[in-house]
């Protein structure tokens, strides 16, 4: 094939497509995207083609435009294609089109599925090895708006999306001084200044918001007016910033508190002596896990990390291979909100990495997704081992004494020894964040007179040691790990997860992972599994197959010499 000689002469070495065409032959073919398009009309691009040309396009950071291009120009793109020389391209939009296509159902996971099944058919990946997982915030594609310009903003979009529909039923039912307040995008610079004046202008546009959706689920309205997106945007934000008092008022609802500050103003409350009715709750902002922050991508939350980064958009988290002779490939991509803890998500990975036969015998975790909970089922159910620090008793730390390791647990009896010999009463069942836990309470009078009360950590001045086990299994895998975790040859074992933090700065550096190019959710999956894919091709250029060829520097060169 002429391409083929072209491409070799031009770039002896080879390029990552070059080498990925070469190892892996056909990487996607057009069977692996059945039920995709329709079977009838003029015939398309082929689906392979685009699906090789999005990971390509990813694996290098470029744009649709770009992409295109480099179909149309680039030797090492038409031999990684298997196209002539003289085979043109094809426009930038067939690229947006496919990506659409990708968000429905699961086929961007599929399509992932199959790039390891390749990779795995040629001995490049193996199931039953060591994988990692790591997460990293993503922003979402969306300026980050004040609640001021949230409210005005997202009314602004309403009837952005109003006119599209029916523009002249929208006229009849809007006022004229909403072309004037609602005009222009909503803007810092462009609100009323002074507390008493924004708050007037915060509810004027509640009530703006009201009358809308009341024209539109009206009898008048137009038949699609409640089904546009936009609107039920609209209705949400509305319920989330607005609440009407006790008189019918609208009113705008207080910020919400930071937990610390939460816990002040509840104490200052309890100490003074207000009536019941000053002491009530305030209507306050819901949490990020359900606020609406833009408009623009409703799917967008507020999160941040203590002490680290605040941002709005999106967790991205990655599991890769980390067997020793094989490249480090990404096997699954989980996007989640961003506000969604770590630990929600191990199930649904060893769901999907069992789903497509690439389950491994361990699992190397950081302390985020790891709590006896999911070890103990991760093992039960996919037959995973879970390596990862389970946190520490927090009460050990904030004050050192006597930690819940130190107490013996008698299973058969229900009853705990303290380290000094004391055996406290049964224990009881109750609840604990939803859980189920056992309360144990030592005597009061076996407590007050113990020589080393002091030392008991969480104990309470005129009360009894308290503690809360977990069922049994789980409380045995805690214990187990908080001792494990301490020792010199669990922390080498554990050692080999830091690479992931290697995978997070790659995707993020080199193929622009932190932010979002699309908006919602589905679509910002679809860009994490094809950077994913991407890279993946990347690091199959960069491996050694045998590491006596790996390059060496000049002073691993003096000394090999000298040897």
């Amino acid at each position: 094939m002429e391409t083929a000689r072209v491409a070799w002469a031009a770039s002896p070495k080879g390029t990552p497509a070059m080498l990925m065409r070469d190892r892996l032959q056909d990487l996607f073919v057009d069977d692996d995207f059945v039920g995709w398009f329709p079977v009838d009309g003029r015939r398309g691009v082929s689906p392979a083609r685009l699906a090789l040309v999005s990971v390509l396009q990813y694996a290098e950071n470029l744009t649709d435009r770009q992409a295109a291009r480099a179909v149309a120009c680039r030797i090492d793109w038409k031999y990684a294609l298997g196209m002539e020389l003289t085979e043109p391209g094809f426009d930038h939009s067939v690229l947006s089109e496919f990506r659409d296509r990708l968000t429905e159902g699961d086929r961007a996971d599929r399509l992932l599925a199959v790039m390891v099944d390749r990779l795995a058919e040629a001995g490049l990946v193996r199931a039953r090895g060591r994988q990692r997982t790591d997460s990293t915030h993503v922003l979402a594609a969306v300026r980050r708006l004040s609640r001021v310009e949230l409210v005005a903003e997202t009314m602004r979009a309403a009837l952005e999306a109003l006119a599209k529909l029916d523009e002249v039923w929208l006229a009849g039912v809007m006022p004229a001084e909403w072309a004037e307040r609602y005009g222009r995008s909503a803007r810092h610079e462009r609100q009323p200044s002074g507390a008493a004046a924004v708050r007037q202008y915060v509810e004027q546009v509640g009530a703006d918001g009201i009358a809308l959706l009341q024209a539109v689920y009206g009898p008048t309205a137009p038949a699609g007016g409640p089904g546009v997106a936009a609107v039920e945007v609209l209705r949400q934000v509305l319920v989330q910033q607005y609440w009407y008092d006790e008189s019918g008022q609208l009113r705008w609802r207080e910020a919400k508190l930071s937990r610390a500050r939460k816990s002040r103003e509840g104490t200052a409350r309890r100490r003074s002596s207000t009536t019941a009715a000053d002491d009530a709750e305030p209507a306050r902002v819901p949490w990020s896990s359900v606020e609406v922050v833009s408009p623009h991508d409703p799917q967008a939350r507020f999160s941040h990390k203590p002490g680290k980064v605040e941002w709005v958009g999106y967790k991205d988290h990655q599991t890769e291979t980390c067997d020793e002779g094989r490249p480090n490939v990404i096997v699954h991509v989980v996007t989640t909100p961003a506000p969604e803890q770590d630990v929600g998500v191990v199930d649904a990975i060893h769901t999907a990495l069992v789903g497509q036969r690439m389950a491994p015998v361990e699992h190397l975790l950081d302390s985020g997704y790891v709590t006896p909970e999911t070890v103990h089922r991760a093992l039960i159910a996919y037959g995973i081992t879970i390596v990862g620090p389970v946190r520490q008793d927090p009460r050990a730390v904030e004050r050192p004494g006597f930690a819940k390791e130190d107490f013996h647990v008698d299973w058969q009896t229900e009853t705990v020894t303290c380290p000094q010999g004391t055996v406290s009463p049964q224990w009881k069942p109750t609840v604990a964040d939803g859980r189920p836990r056992l309360s144990v309470l030592f005597r009061r009078a076996d407590c007050r007179a113990c020589t080393v009360r002091q030392q008991c950590t969480g104990n309470v001045d005129g009360k009894g040691r308290h503690l809360l086990l977990l069922p049994e299994p789980l409380q045995e895998i805690q214990s187990r790990v908080r001792a494990q975790q301490q020792t010199p040859e669990w922390k080498r074992r554990y050692a080999l997860r830091a690479g992931c933090e290697a995978t997070v700065s790659e995707t993020v550096h080199a193929h622009g992972l932190r932010h979002c190019r699309y908006r919602g959710l589905a679509k910002t999956h679809v860009q994490h599994v094809l950077i994913a894919a991407g890279t993946n091709i990347i690091r199959l250029a960069q491996h050694r197959p045998d590491p006596r060829r790996r390059p060496r520097s000049r002073l691993q060169q003096i000394f090999r010499m000298n040897d």
